[in-house]
C-alpha cells in the first residue's frame, strides 16, 4: 500500500512540475519585464548572469516536462538552482537600487523567496519547504560575510536583515505544517480510493461505498427487500476427490468466473463463495422492482452458461457439471458487519435461510432451478404456466411454514419463454 501511495504521489508531481515550469517561465518573463522598464538591469551587469540563467532554468524544466521526464531527486535541483540564482542577483540588484551591500534583503527581487517557498508547497513536499529556507538563510550568512560586515552601517542593518529573516522562516514553518497535512490527507485519499477500487472488484459500486465507509453495525444494518439465489455444484466431493489440487483450484476458479457473469450482467452482487456453493443477491444495497425478475432471469443465464461450458467440456474430453439454483424473494437484513480489522457486507434472515434450504431441496429433486412462488410472483412470471411447473410439497429443513416452490419445465416440455426482464442497476 506505501509503495502504492507513493507511486501516487510522484504521478501527481510530475503533473505539478509541468505547471511549475510554466509558471516559472511566466514569472521570470513578468521579473524581467519589471526591471528592465526600471533600468536596473543596466547598472547590474553581474546580475544578468542571473537573469539569463533564470531564463534558461524556466525553459529547461518546461522542455523536461513536456517531455515527461521526472525523478524524485529533481524538485531538489530545482529548488537549489532557483534558490542560488536568486542570492546571486539580490547583491549586484540592492547596489542598483542604491541598498547598502549590508542591507541584502532590502532589495525588491528579496521577497521571490516567498514565491520559491509557495512552489516548493505545491509539490507537497513539507521539508522542501524547510530546504528552501534554509537554503535562503544560509545564502544570506555567506553573502553577509562577504560583504555587508564590511559596511559601516551593518550594526545599524542586521536587526532589520534577522527580521525579515524571521518571516521568512516562520513562513517556511507554517507552510512545512500545512503542507505536511495536505500530502497525509492526500495520501488518506489515496489509500481510500485504492481501497475502493478493490472493494469494487468484489462488491458493486454501491456496497463497495458502504464497506469503505464502515459504520456501526447498529448503523449500518437495515431491513429491505432482495432476491436471494444459491448455486451449487452437483456430486462436487466425488468429483473434487478425483483431482489433483492445482486441478481443483483451476476448475473452481473457472466456475466461478462462469456463474458470476450473469449475476453481475443482471444487476447482482456475488455476497459469498463457499466452495462450490454460491450466494448472490439482487436488490443491495438499493432495492427495486425489477430484482426478483432479474434474480429469475440471472438462474436461468446461469443454465444456458453451463450448457456451453459442458459443450466446451465434452470436445475436451471431461466430464460434464451439474448446478443446482434456489431462488426466494423476500425481507432481508442488509449492512457491513465486523471490525476495523475485518469486515464483510452481507444479507440474513429468513429469507436467506430459505433460499438455502430451496437449493438443497433442488438438489434432492434432481432439479437443476427451484425457485419459490414469491420469487415469481414479483418477477411477475407466477402465471406462466408453459415456463414454470409446482413441485410436490416439500418440508424445507429448519422451517415451519410451508413455502410453494416451482421448478423450470424441462425442455423437452416448454413451449415458450416468458420475454427478458429488463436489468435495473442495484
Amino acid at each position: 500500500m506505501r509503495s502504492h501511495i507513493d507511486r501516487s504521489l510522484a504521478h501527481a508531481e510530475k503533473d505539478t512540475e509541468a505547471l511549475l515550469a510554466v509558471l516559472r517561465l511566466l514569472v521570470f518573463s513578468a521579473i524581467t519585464a519589471v526591471f528592465w522598464a526600471g533600468g536596473a538591469l543596466e547598472h547590474a551587469h553581474m546580475a544578468m548572469f542571473s537573469f539569463v540563467a533564470l531564463g534558461a532554468f524556466a525553459t529547461v524544466s518546461l522542455v523536461l516536462a513536456w517531455i515527461g521526464f521526472f525523478r524524485p531527486w529533481l524538485p531538489w535541483v530545482f529548488a537549489t538552482l532557483d534558490v542560488g540564482l536568486l542570492l546571486h542577483c539580490i547583491g549586484p540588484l540592492a547596489l542598483a537600487f542604491g541598498t547598502s551591500a549590508s542591507g541584502i534583503l532590502a532589495a525588491p527581487i528579496a521577497s521571490l523567496i516567498f514565491l520559491l517557498l509557495a512552489i516548493a508547497a505545491v509539490r507537497h513536499r513539507p521539508y522542501l519547504v524547510l530546504y528552501t529556507a534554509g537554503l535562503y538563510v544560509a545564502g544570506w550568512a555567506v553573502l553577509w560575510v562577504a560583504t555587508g560586515t564590511q559596511a559601516p552601517d551593518a550594526a545599524f542593518v542586521l536587526p532589520g536583515e534577522i527580521t525579515r529573516l524571521s518571516v521568512v522562516a516562520l513562513t517556511a514553518v507554517v507552510l512545512f505544517v500545512a503542507v505536511g497535512r495536505t500530502r497525509r490527507a492526500l495520501a488518506d485519499a489515496i489509500r481510500e480510493a485504492r481501497l475502493r477500487s478493490n472493494l469494487s472488484r468484489f462488491f458493486s459500486a454501491g456496497i463497495a461505498d458502504q464497506l469503505a465507509r464502515f459504520e456501526p453495525v447498529t448503523a449500518s444494518f437495515r431491513p429491505q427487500q432482495a432476491a436471494v439465489m444459491f448455486i451449487d455444484v452437483r456430486g462436487f466431493t466425488p468429483m473434487a476427490e478425483r483431482m489433483t489440487a492445482d486441478a481443483l483450484a483451476l476448475f473452481l476458479s473457472e466456475y466461478r468466473r462462469r456463474m458470476a457473469a450473469p449475476v453481475t450482467r443482471r444487476g447482482g452482487v456475488i455476497d459469498k463463495f463457499i466452495g462450490d456453493g454460491i450466494m448472490a443477491v439482487f436488490g443491495v444495497p438499493h432495492p427495486t422492482e425489477a430484482d426478483a425478475g432479474n434474480a429469475v432471469q440471472c438462474g436461468l443465464d446461469i443454465l444456458d452458461a453451463t450448457d456451453r461450458w459442458n459443450e466446451e467440456r465434452a470436445a475436451a474430453g471431461l466430464g460434464p457439471v451439474e448446478v443446482g439454483i434456489g431462488i426466494h424473494y423476500g425481507e432481508v437484513t442488509a449492512g457491513a458487519l465486523g471490525d476495523e480489522e475485518r469486515l464483510e457486507f452481507t444479507v440474513i434472515g429468513d429469507t436467506v435461510n430459505a433460499a438455502n434450504r430451496i437449493e438443497e431441496l433442488a438438489g434432492a429433486l434432481g432439479v437443476r432451478l427451484l425457485v419459490s412462488e414469491p420469487a415469481l410472483r414479483a418477477a411477475g412470471q407466477l402465471g406462466n404456466g408453459a415456463m414454470w411447473e409446482p413441485v410436490p410439497d416439500q418440508a424445507l429443513r429448519g422451517r415451519r411454514q410451508p413455502l410453494r416452490l416451482l421448478r423450470q419445465k424441462p425442455p423437452a416440455e416448454l413451449h415458450h419463454s416468458q420475454p427478458d426482464v429488463a436489468v435495473a442497476a442495484s
